[in-house]
């Protein structure tokens, strides 16, 4: 039986480690970011409070050229659930041990080891965008305490900033006395540039 090597496997065995290395690798001391994100963010909203969120992330044009090469295997422009799914698992899943960049404080604190729900991946006008869903297990009650969101990344190596329009939205109903604010985080969220908190009541 002959074999035929595939002759870019070894290419994208070096892309694959790069891509990865990108949210892996500790940077330098005062390093700049590597990848730039530009999101928006989804408050699913219960009778039980917030349930989760949805998250888009919008990745920049140096990124987005080499995960779409890299992943998008039959070069149509199109992800499909195996190239999809090879995505998720080479620069994604990965980030599991970082919370997905994804800081949550409701109730009695933050909450951590978040689960992935729903998650897809496109390219739109060339650029790549992923789509996913973080359950809040049990879900916060925004009348008992401020529920805060963030992405943030403490090592500096995704730079985070949401998008410049429709950059918030709601699944659901917000009830009187409900709202939304964003400022530079305090305390417990000193340093990260832009959470979000959304709080019922005084």
């Amino acid at each position: 039986m002959t074999v035929v090597k595939d002759p870019t496997s070894g290419l994208r065995a070096v892309l694959a480690a790069w891509l990865l290395g990108l949210f892996l690798t500790p940077p330098p001391a005062h390093a700049n970011p590597h990848v730039w994100v530009e999101s928006r963010i989804t408050f699913e909203i219960g009778e039980d409070g917030v349930r989760g969120f949805t998250f888009t992330w919008r990745f920049d044009d140096y990124y987005s050229t080499h995960a779409i090469r890299f992943y998008d295997i039959n070069r149509d422009g199109v992800l499909g659930p195996d190239e999809m799914q090879a995505l998720r698992a080479g620069t994604f899943d990965p980030l599991a041990g970082a919370d997905y960049h994804v800081h949550v404080w409701a109730g009695q604190g933050r909450r951590q080891g978040h689960s992935i729900d729903r998650f897809t991946a496109r390219v739109e006008e060339s650029r790549l965008v992923v789509e996913f869903v973080v359950p809040v297990t049990p879900p916060a009650d925004p009348r008992e305490a401020p529920v805060v969101v963030s992405l943030f990344d403490p090592r500096n190596v995704v730079d985070f900033s949401f998008r410049k329009s429709q950059f918030l939205s709601v699944a659901g109903v917000v009830k009187p006395g409900c709202k939304f604010w964003i400022a530079r985080g305090r305390g417990e969220q000193s340093g990260h540039p832009q959470p979000v908190t959304f709080r019922c009541g005084a």
